[in-house]
């Protein structure tokens, strides 16, 4: 007992527990020699640390001693939970150790940290409103940024949306993801602990803290956030998100079920965010464009009744095709975009008045749910106030003299205060700043791509001095394959 304790927390020594204040050669010497002597534990102590697992475990902490604990938990909690812990006393354990592992030790830790965060996304061990939040704050500090996509965040999405717990996600799902496991062979770097390498460095498979994802995991990926913000009524997002699969690149222009069905839903929720049926982005691919047409014709026939102020007809249409709507699991979506109907002639009004009763507004608007004028002014308050409250309608009801009640639509101020404008300057620095690592992982991407070579060289040959420079023209002249990840667009 006492020479695994010694073992367990002889690193970090006592006089650099605080990981970060280590220079990357000291700490990646110690830290490489510390998982050498715990493989070796785990390898001939087995059965001891198991033994004295509960006693071991109560001794270190998470936050200092993160690769002995990570040990430790692995062995009492894998393949199944320890029996001689009560299970919340363990759990609890679990759980801490996701809210402060110490990220710069953590990299180190290899197959074992991805074992630990595959269990708590599994469903298997925590409740799903604990597990989701622990494993969101894991996820984020492995990886501040939230721009590499691992197995843990397909787990996450998943796991939120199928139990409900979206809001806790959001956090890592509202992250731009720039990075892919396997887009780009980094091998070991020189310094595991360096905190300054971008996340596809340390993140991959050949450190062991995540495993490729094939690409119907990235679609998935993206299908479950836009479902989990369709659930939240945040359309902007879901649009986003549904529009990343719809345009996702395939070989040979091939278009998986995945990326039909998220056609279906981002023409709905295009109807919710935006109004209108807007047109795929130009490197959607046009054998892609097409099957979308033929497959979607009855989401496409529904969105020009939407924009064509036919109340009556976009109702019969819904009603026409009920059994389309059931059968691809979007019947709510469509009941969203026939109450949005309404709300958006509302807005619509905007563009000719600054103010309108709300009388008028019931005799120049319909309802696409009863397919007629809504009943009474009172309605038309509710509906008016309730758009106010989501944030969907800039403006307020009030009442003149005579008791009648009319809509002010108002305009969004234009004049921000210094204190605004600094804050505003201030965001604008962080951003530009948390983008630095990002632009300079990309350069050096395409600096060393095959396809960039060979258009430098063909630039050299051609010997115009006058020509602009070649990065600038880079993107015209890459040859059928896409740099993300060896796969051509969608056309």
């Amino acid at each position: 007992m006492e020479q695994l304790a010694a073992t367990l927390l002889a690193f970090p020594e006592s006089n650099s527990a605080n990981s970060s204040l280590v220079d990357n050669v000291t700490f990646d010497a110690a830290a490489k020699l510390h998982v050498s002597k715990l493989s070796k534990l785990l390898k001939d102590h087995n059965a001891s640390l198991v033994a004295h697992g509960p006693r071991l475990i109560d001794m270190l902490d998470p936050a200092v001693h993160t690769l002995s604990y990570l040990a430790v938990l692995h062995t009492l909690i894998l393949p199944a939970l320890d029996s001689s812990i009560p299970r919340d006393a363990l759990l609890t354990k679990f759980v801490r150790f996701l809210y402060v592992f110490d990220a710069r030790q953590a990299r180190y830790a290899r197959s074992h940290l991805h074992d630990i965060l595959l269990a708590a996304g599994s469903g298997q061990y925590l409740p799903p409103s604990v597990a989701v939040r622990a494993l969101a704050t894991a996820i984020l500090r492995l990886d501040p940024t939230g721009s590499m996509l691992t197995t843990s965040h397909f787990q996450l999405v998943k796991l939120a949306y199928q139990t409900n717990n979206i809001e806790p996600a959001l956090p890592v799902l509202d992250m731009n993801i720039v990075y892919f496991p396997g887009m780009a062979s980094y091998g070991e770097p020189k310094f595991l602990c360096d905190l300054s390498l971008p996340p596809p460095a340390y993140l991959s498979r050949e450190t062991g803290l995540t495993t490729n994802l094939k690409s119907s995991f990235v679609l998935e990926y993206d299908m479950f956030r836009g479902m989990s913000y369709c659930a939240l009524r945040d359309w902007a997002k879901a649009y986003a998100a549904f529009e990343r699969v719809v345009t996702y690149p395939t070989r040979e222009g091939g278009v998986s079920k995945i990326m039909v069905e998220a056609y279906k839903k981002w023409v709905l929720v295009s109807l919710l965010s935006t109004g209108k049926l807007s047109d795929p982005p130009s490197y959607t691919g046009a054998a892609a464009n097409k099957l979308y047409g033929n497959i979607g014709k009855p989401y496409t026939a529904l969105a020009v009744l939407f924009v064509a102020h036919n109340a009556k007809g976009l109702k019969a249409e819904v009603e026409k095709n009920t059994q389309i709507w059931l059968e691809d699991g979007n019947s709510g979506l469509v009941q969203e975009v026939l109450a949005a109907y309404q709300k958006w002639q509302v807005l619509g009004l905007e563009e000719i008045y600054s103010k309108i009763s709300l009388s008028e507004i019931r005799e120049k608007t319909t309802s696409a749910e009863t397919g007629d004028m809504l009943q009474k002014d009172e309605d038309v308050q509710t509906l008016v106030q309730n758009m106010i409250i989501s944030g969907m309608l800039n403006g307020v009801v009030e009442k003149n003299d005579d008791g009648t009640a009319f809509l002010t639509f108002l305009s969004p101020s234009t004049q921000l205060s210094e204190k605004e404008f600094a804050a505003e300057l201030a965001g604008t620095a962080a951003r530009l700043k948390q983008l630095q690592p990002i632009f300079k992982t990309t350069k050096e991407r395409l600096g060393t791509s095959k396809e960039y070579i060979k258009h430098v060289a063909k630039e050299k040959l051609r010997g115009d001095k006058s020509e602009p420079d070649p990065t600038l023209a880079f993107d015209a002249h890459v040859d059928d394959e896409d740099l993300m990840g060896g796969v051509v667009a969608t056309g």
